[in-house]
């Protein structure tokens, strides 16, 4: 059994940063903290369809407040709250603030393909699968002053069939609910010239449960593990959604690394795309897998465009 600890939490800098489901904090791997450019990192499992929370804190009473700011699958703030020095409590950012009493949630969803051509550049997100938290230094200036709201201009969860997106996740915004009044809003600026820049910023990566364990990131399931010892009644049900969202993540994967490929070519996506198929079909006549043919020897396979 592994002893390794889990981690549900980004430490950094004096501050705190977790994405929860409900009130349960998700597990975060291969976490990475880098101090010259001030961020810590990190990667999470999402399912589409389930709310979630971006949440964080300030570890200790300070004589500046924070102001946090957070973006997610591109750069369209989605976040805009602040806390005083005094306050060293959790803020719970559940979706986009549309009024101070008003939310539209955040919600887990995933991209879907078309072949209409005039989804081609509609609203595509730069940073799918990407929540960017970055703090600021603060100190309050003026009272309060009038609830302007956050923009929930979301992105389009359907891109087209060509941008070799398909199986990503993405943030869906949801309808507007009613949610819990926060403070009125402040004026304020810098705590010191140096604060005009992030004092902190915390990137969480979010991908299919398929691809984590594909990249080595998330450790196989018990019952992988132990080779699905124990069978249950829905076992061939469960073996075959399994395998299919796990076939799907990484089709996915593998479009990716075309298209990379056919840019560090200089080649044509689709000249690409009909050489590898002729080698797996040589490959599938000899009945021998090599998947060589389907990477450069020895290129490393980035997925952090997925």
């Amino acid at each position: 059994m592994s002893t390794e600890r889990r981690i549900t939490k980004l430490t950094f800098r004096g501050f705190w940063a977790r994405i929860r489901i409900g009130d349960r904090p998700l597990t975060i791997y291969k976490p990475c903290y880098d101090k010259k450019t001030k961020t810590a990192s990190g990667w999470i499992a999402s399912k589409p369809g389930e709310e979630y929370s971006v949440c964080w804190k300030k570890n200790d009473v300070t004589e500046y407040a924070a102001h946090g700011k957070v973006y997610i699958d591109g750069p369209r703030r989605r976040g805009n709250m602040y806390v005083r020095g005094r306050d060293t409590g959790w803020v719970v950012e559940r979706g986009v603030r549309t009024a101070v009493d008003k939310e539209r949630p955040f919600i887990f969803s995933e991209l879907t393909t078309t072949d209409d051509d005039n989804a081609l550049d509609q609203n595509i997100p730069t940073e799918p699968g990407t929540i960017i938290f970055k703090v600021f230094r603060v100190k309050v200036t003026s009272g309060p002053r009038e609830w302007k709201g956050t923009p929930s201009d979301p992105f389009s969860t359907q891109v087209h069939e060509k941008s070799k997106k398909a199986g990503a996740h993405i943030t869906k915004i949801g309808d507007e609910r009613k949610a819990v009044a926060v403070g009125t809003p402040r004026d304020t600026k810098p705590f010191t010239e140096a604060d005009r820049s992030p004092y902190v910023i915390f990137v969480l990566r979010y991908r299919p449960e398929a691809i984590l364990r594909a990249r080595g990131f998330m450790p196989q399931s018990l019952d992988q593990s132990q080779g699905r010892a124990n069978d249950g009644g829905d076992k061939g049900d469960n073996d075959e959604v399994q395998a299919e969202a796990e076939i799907a993540a990484l089709r996915a994967a593998l479009q990716v690394t075309v298209a990379s490929l056919s840019k560090r070519k200089g080649a044509k996506l689709e000249d690409v795309e009909a050489d590898l198929a002729r080698k797996r079909r040589k490959v599938k006549q000899e009945e021998v897998i090599d998947v060589d043919l389907y990477f450069i020897p020895g290129e490393v396979i980035d997925l952090t465009d997925l």
